[in-house]
């Protein structure tokens, strides 16, 4: 017997799949753009949306057992949040350009283009899927966030001072660079 979709928690994997499934719109939404605008805004997105599923896939491949292990991952998970927002404002930029032609963004199978109030309707239907990808994504990084402070706190153990924390976060991004 299943249960039902709505009663269901996230599993640990969804804030993962969610960030490969946002990225992979956001590709296909950025080569929607014509090449003028595809060399303004193409590459940065690109690059924000695969930073966003490669900090959070590099999370996920931390299991949190030591506080260095808690507090690198709660970094990564940060980052990832930070990818993800300044993802959100490239994209609104973006998302301005395609809507001043709507009608260059997507063609029929026989090459014609659709009318501007449809191509609108297809962009408006597109964004608000992203829209609510992005709001789950938010959700989803709070959720795991939340989650490791509460196994944080519980095995907390030792007293960690900043200047602590600081050199832990620079040596294992050190050690990620170089690996």
């Amino acid at each position: 017997m299943s249960v039902a979709k709505f009663k269901r928690r996230p599993s640990g994997l969804d804030y993962v799949d969610n960030a490969f499934e946002l990225q992979k719109e956001i590709m296909t939404l950025a080569s929607k753009l014509s090449a003028r605008w595809a060399r303004i805004y193409q590459q940065p997105v690109d690059k924000l949306a695969c930073l966003q599923a490669d900090f959070v896939n590099m999370a996920y491949s931390i299991n949190p057992v030591t506080s260095e292990d808690f507090i690198t991952r709660r970094w990564l998970l940060k980052m990832s949040r930070a990818n993800l927002q300044a993802l959100e404002r490239r994209l609104m930029d973006m998302v301005r350009v395609l809507y001043m032609n709507p009608s260059k963004c997507f063609s029929r199978k026989n090459g014609k283009n659709y009318t501007t109030s449809e191509a609108t309707k297809m962009l408006d239907g597109r964004l608000e899927e992203l829209g609510v990808k992005f709001s789950r994504q938010y959700d989803l990084l709070k959720g795991v966030l939340d989650s490791d402070k509460k196994k944080y706190d519980k095995i907390k153990k030792e007293n960690i001072t900043d200047k602590e924390i600081l050199e832990i976060l620079i040596s294992k991004y050190i050690q990620i660079i170089f690996e």
